[in-house]
């Protein structure tokens, strides 16, 4: 005799899920949404957004938090509100068992502080999402100042930048990811590629940074005044003063 197999996908168990029970929802509360057309594509994007939004946890381990990130790969614009930002879930340990060897052996309570900062700011990134200092800041319950002091220190430490939303997306007015950039292509001479990574850029990116300093160096030797260079390159005034404070010792002028 053959052995009896259930169907894959049972339709009574269908009718018992989560999406089952918001159709049903929609359908006798939201009359916009009777329509069966209208209203299976917006159960399955609400479905999507549950399951992006509250990921499993059950393998979350002792000390680590989750955290909704921006995504990489949102584009930032002026007066763009977070709430209109794609949002990355990450999972980043605010406390691991390195910080408790920290504590045994000593380590000053700063420097644990700036390590920690450090690494949810990476293990975000890893995962695709980027942080901002009052991010990092909330999760430890430290000042967003306090924040960037510890990883602009890391950064001169190490001569590396740390993956912040302000460096990826090109937000703020600090100098760090641009000098960093042209530094290791133009003085030390790595490649786009290598540079890309070291930065946590995209070669895109890098290329970009590294032709608005060139075009930038161009007109200064030519002795044009920041307005002209500006008007010339297309960069706002702003930003070419950005590339003309960088020219000193430290790059190739």
């Amino acid at each position: 005799m053959r052995k009896y197999e259930p169907p894959a996908s049972s339709p009574v168990y269908e009718r018992k899920s989560f999406a089952s029970a918001l159709d049903t929802f929609l359908s006798e509360c939201c009359p916009s949404l009777r329509g069966e057309l209208i209203r299976k594509p917006v159960v399955k994007e609400i479905c999507r957004l549950v399951d992006e939004y509250y990921p499993s946890t059950e393998r979350m381990r002792m000390g680590q938090v989750l955290w909704y990130a921006v995504d990489v790969n949102e584009k930032a614009g002026f007066g763009k509100r977070i709430e209109h930002c794609r949002l990355q879930p990450v999972i980043v340990d605010l406390i691991h068992e390195s910080d408790i060897e920290d504590v045994l052996s000593g380590l000053a309570k700063k420097e644990r502080r700036k390590k920690v900062a450090v690494r949810i700011f990476k293990q975000s990134y890893d995962q695709g999402g980027v942080m901002t200092n009052a991010d990092v800041g909330a999760i430890m319950r430290l000042s967003p100042a306090t924040i960037s002091k510890y990883v602009r220190e890391y950064e001169k430490e190490h001569e590396v930048m740390v993956p912040r939303r302000g460096n990826i997306h090109d937000m703020g007015r600090t100098l760090t990811h641009k000098r960093l950039i042209c530094q290791k292509h133009l003085k030390e001479g790595k490649t786009i590629e290598q540079t890309a990574q070291e930065t946590c850029h995209s070669p895109e990116a890098v290329r970009r940074y590294v032709n608005d300093f060139n075009r930038v160096r161009e007109c200064l030797k030519a002795g044009w005044t920041v307005e002209k260079t500006a008007y010339a390159t297309g960069l706002s005034k702003n930003l070419a003063q950005e590339y003309i404070d960088m020219m000193g010792d430290d790059l190739p002028f």
